[in-house]
This record gives C-alpha cells, structure tokens and sequence, in this order.
C-alpha cells in the first residue's frame, strides 16, 4: 500500500514517523530510568528500615517473646491486612518466629519449604553469610530484602525477611510515566506540523514532476506546461531531461498528424475509386434490368410494390457510392414518409435477430425538400450500428421530427458506454479501439457534412444516442 502512496505525503509522513518514533524511544527510555531510580530508592529504604527493624527485634528473639515481636513487626505497617507488605521473623533454623500475616505464615512454620517461593527458599539455603540480601521470587511478583539478626556477640539468632509485592510500584511508574508523556506530546505538537511542512517542501517538484510524467501518453503534449524552479540537484536535472522529452514530443507529434493526415486522404481516394469501380458498373445493370422488366408491363401490385422498393434500395446505394466522394453532388428525389418507412422494413430482421424492440416515432408527414436516397442512407446506417451495439433484448429508440431548425433525427441503444478517446475518432473510417468498425459512420458523417447538417454523440453506461440535425433545403438557400 505504501509503494502507491505519492512522494508528497511518503516523505512527510515518514518524517512525522521518525519524530514519533524518536520521541517514544526517549519518552520509554526516560520512564524506565525513572522506574529504576524508584525502585532503588525504595530497595535502599527498605534494607535501612530491615536493618533497624533487625536489631529491635532482637531482644524479642533472644526472650522468645512472640507477641512483642509481632507488635514490633505491625509498627512499620500503615495497614497490617495489607497483603503487599509482610514481614516475617524467622529463627535460626529457619522456622518462623512471628510474622505481620499470620495467617499465611503461622509460627513455626518452615519457612524453607513455602511452596510459592521455592526459589527464594533454595537461595536461603545456599545463603551461608550474614550479609544482607535483596531476592525475587520464583514468579517474579514479590521483592524480598534478607536481614540477619545477630546477637551481641555476632552469631545468627535469625533472619528478617521483608516480603514487598512490586505491584507497589506502580503509583510512581504511572506518576514518572504520566509526567514523561505529557512532555513527550507537547515536543510532538511542536514538532510534528514543522516536519511535515520540511517533507512537504523536499517532496513538491519531484510530486509536481511525476504528475508530468503522468501526463504525457494522456494529454497533447501542446497541452503540457509544467514549470520547475532552477537548479542543479537531482530534481532539476530530471526536469530539465523532461523539458526536452517533451519538445522531441511535440515535433513528432506534429510530424505524425501531418503523415497520418497526407496516408488518410490518399487511402480515402483510393478507397473511393475502388469502390467506385466495382460498385457502379453491376449497379447501373440491375437498375436498367428493372427498367426493361417495367416497359415490357404486365406486373402487378406487390409486384410493382417490391420493384419500387428495390430500385429505391439500388439507387441508395448509388448517392453512397457517391457519399464516399466528397465532391459529389446531391441529386435525390424530394424525401416522403415512405421513404422513411422503408428503412424501418429493411431493418425489421436485424431487430428481430436479436430480439430487440424497437421503439419508432415517425412525425413526418409531408414530403421535404431534402435528397431522399442520403437521409434514408443516414438513418440505416444508424438503426444498424444501434442494432449491432445493443444487447440481446434490449431497446433500440429511433424518433424522425422537424424542429425550428430542420429535420432532427434522434437513435438510441441500450448497448455499453463508448469510451472518451473512441468517441473522438468515431467518425474515421476503419478506427476502433478493441473493435474495429468500418465506413458506416464515416459515410453518415459525409452524407450528414454535405448537408450542411450536424451530428452529435451522447454515450452514458446504459445509453448511447446520436443525434443528427440537417436543415432543409429552403433554409439552406435563404
């Protein structure tokens, strides 16, 4: 996750985690220094209190008077049913004399075989001298502090054993813990905002240079301004190799559009005499078969009715021949709602393949003053791009209304969303990103040009429509 994070929170951020760090480490250094000076402070009064207490219980021992020395044991103790501090008088084999608890350490008691501190009573036993002795116990839980009672003549009369449980040093842990914290977090407040503000500073041009690295392959790189401040770090080096990327960028750029531009219109021409070529000389042929069929008379109605439609459909097809040549003129019968209707029938099975419902708003009524044969052309390649584009069961919409300015013919499909940079060059012949489409839309486009109309896309996930505006041939003169 870190990897995709930008450099101009990364650096920041990693400063901000070095003070934070920083500043734990000597808060947890400092609050274990202070724990240790505690804790030593509280061993050494402890072993001066166990050495007073040492020599007052004396005479108690030497008189084997057990409830002075248990009286002299309770003095110390603010609360004897405090179970974190107890003392206890053994004798000198070992067995306990007297203890503030004595409940839990009874008299006569063998100390040595207290199965909760096996380790302290092993090292008594292992402890031959008459020095003084500070211990832990097995669990670790209790501080013990050895005393020797010694007579007057310095042999052992017994041991005082003081037993502190260590959870008594938490008021002052938490007192120098509480006290190291607050000053940790007021360093922190201070320090924190100047370190990000550094990070932020260092990180800036190289942030601000890969947002314009990011740029080229996406954007023109007419388009791309970036500004770097001088110098000659790393940063500026960097920018100043980008800078002139981007200058061979442009060159080439300019270099290709002219290249690409000079190949389409050569390939256009030479798609359009091909087609030209091939298309015209079978089409003049079947157009002159029809006419023979009629002068020689004797069809009838349906039959009349499809020779009609045919011969509308081949002469379409001739003004598309001639779409493909811009320079071609328009000559077309006045367009009627017939003709409109028969581009409805032609694309009655490509509907009905995919199970699609169509959707069809006919507002026309009266012939127009516009060539037929390239409006019917227009709204066929339509419906069939529509058609091919919508799913399986899906809708295809197609509404034919004049508006103030003309003739608006409105088809929509509810196929997938058509990409930005596809839209861009939908209407370039043989252009696709994925799929690649031929020369309908490229044709309508033509068509839709020299009409001196307008053609349109809107594409949303779900719904895609194209708009075609042509005004009529009144309006064109006047």
């Amino acid at each position: 996750m870190l990897d995709n994070l930008s450099y101009r929170h990364k650096t920041p951020l990693a400063m901000s985690l070095v003070i934070v760090v920083t500043a734990a480490v000597v808060a947890a250094a400092l609050v274990w220094q202070g724990y240790r000076q505690a804790r030593a402070n509280f061993i050494s009064h402890t072993q001066t209190l166990g050495k007073t207490l040492a020599r007052t219980v004396r005479p108690a021992l030497l008189h084997d008077d057990v409830w002075q020395a248990y009286e002299i044991l309770l003095t110390p103790l603010e609360n004897p049913s405090d179970s974190g501090r107890v003392l206890i008088l053994l004798d000198a084999r070992g067995q306990v004399f007297a203890s503030s608890a004595p409940r839990r350490f009874a008299v006569l008691d063998d100390f040595m075989r207290d199965t909760d501190d096996l380790a302290l009573a092993w090292q008594l036993r292992q402890r031959s001298d008459w020095r003084q002795h500070v211990l832990e116990g097995a669990s670790g839980r209790y501080l013990y502090i050895l005393t020797p009672v010694l007579a007057e003549d310095g042999t052992l009369q017994g041991r005082l054993v003081q037993r502190y449980d260590q959870v008594l040093f938490g008021p002052r842990l938490n007192e120098v813990a509480t006290g190291t914290i607050y000053a940790a977090l007021a360093a922190l407040v201070l320090l924190l905002p100047v370190g990000w503000l550094a990070g932020k500073r260092l990180a800036e041009p190289l942030s601000h240079l890969a947002d314009c690295l990011g740029r080229v392959g996406k954007e023109l790189p007419d388009t791309i301004r970036c500004e770097f401040p001088h110098g000659r770090d790393e940063i500026g080096q960097l920018a100043e190799r980008f800078q002139g990327m981007v200058e061979e960028l442009r060159s080439k750029q300019a270099l290709e559009k002219h290249l690409a531009h000079s190949d389409r219109l050569a390939a256009i021409g030479r798609l359009s005499a091909g087609i030209a070529h091939e298309i015209n000389n079978p089409l003049g042929g079947m157009l002159n078969a029809i006419s023979n069929y009629r002068r020689r008379g004797g069809a009838d109605h349906n039959t009349e009715k499809t020779l009609a439609l045919i011969e509308r459909g081949l002469q379409q097809i001739r003004e598309t021949v001639s779409a493909l040549l811009v320079e071609a003129k328009l000559e077309s019968r006045a367009l009627t709602t017939n003709d409109l209707e028969d581009v409805r029938t032609l694309i009655a099975a490509n509907i009905q393949k995919k199970f699609i419902g169509l959707e069809w708003r006919n507002e026309v009524t009266q012939p127009l003053p516009l060539p037929s044969a390239q409006i019917r052309q227009i709204l066929l390649n339509l419906l069939l791009n529509a058609a091919q584009a919508s799913p399986e069961h899906g809708q295809v919409v197609c509404a034919i209304g004049l508006t103030e300015d003309g003739l608006q013919l409105m088809v929509g499909n509810a196929g997938a969303e058509i990409p930005e940079r596809r839209r861009q060059h939908l209407f370039e012949p043989y252009f696709g990103e994925g799929e690649v489409h031929g020369l309908g839309l490229w044709v309508t486009y033509q068509l839709v040009d020299q009409l001196h109309g307008a053609i349109s896309v809107q594409s949303i996930p779900g719904f895609t429509r194209f708009t075609v505006s042509l005004p009529l041939e009144s309006s064109r003169e006047t």
